[in-house]
């Protein structure tokens, strides 16, 4: 039976300390206490218990996945916590600063109508494509309109290679 601590066992499962204290509480997660008062976890029976008994106080919504992060760690066997590792106080401040002023800026050029959100662009492109789409599709009525000579056929000619300028366009898009 190989015994690992309450932080060694949420980094295994991937989820908090806190959760793994609340699982040994409640009962969810069995846990052995040391003769000095430590509590450990049994590692080979641990991932199999969490799941059956997590998974049924959440409704088997359960899901077995890694965290996800914004930034890649790095392993737990090289984080020190030596003096190397920690960045001198100017260089962190410095670099808040410098964050800082390029958050700032963002929110100027936008208060300046620089910076559009994208949602808002994607809006107007669909109504400038729609509005394109629709004259174009009206162009054989309006031609009829113009020239009351054009006989039926020119008329689904014309409609024809509209719809064709337009099917091409769409399948370039796709692409």
């Amino acid at each position: 039976m190989a015994l690992i601590t309450r932080p060694d066992a949420a980094r295994e499962l991937g989820v908090t300390v806190q959760s793994v204290y609340a699982a040994i509480k409640t009962g969810r997660l069995s846990a052995v206490q040391t003769d000095d008062g430590k509590i450990l976890i049994d590692n080979k029976t641990m991932k199999k218990e969490w799941k059956s008994k997590t998974a049924k106080k959440l409704g088997n919504k359960f899901k077995e996945e890694k965290p996800t992060y914004v930034f890649p760690l790095k392993p737990s066997s090289s984080i020190s916590k030596t003096r190397e590792s920690i960045p001198d106080y100017e260089e962190s401040r410095a670099r808040t600063e410098h964050l800082k002023a390029e958050l700032l800026e963002l929110d100027r050029q936008q208060k300046q109508g620089l910076l559009v959100p994208v949602a808002e662009v994607r809006l107007k492109w669909i109504e400038v494509i729609t509005m394109a789409r629709t004259k174009l599709m009206g162009l054989p009525t309006k031609a009829k309109q113009r020239i009351p000579e054009l006989d039926v056929t020119a008329m689904d000619h014309l409609d024809e290679i509209v719809r064709e300028a337009l099917e091409d366009l769409a399948e370039s898009q796709a692409a």
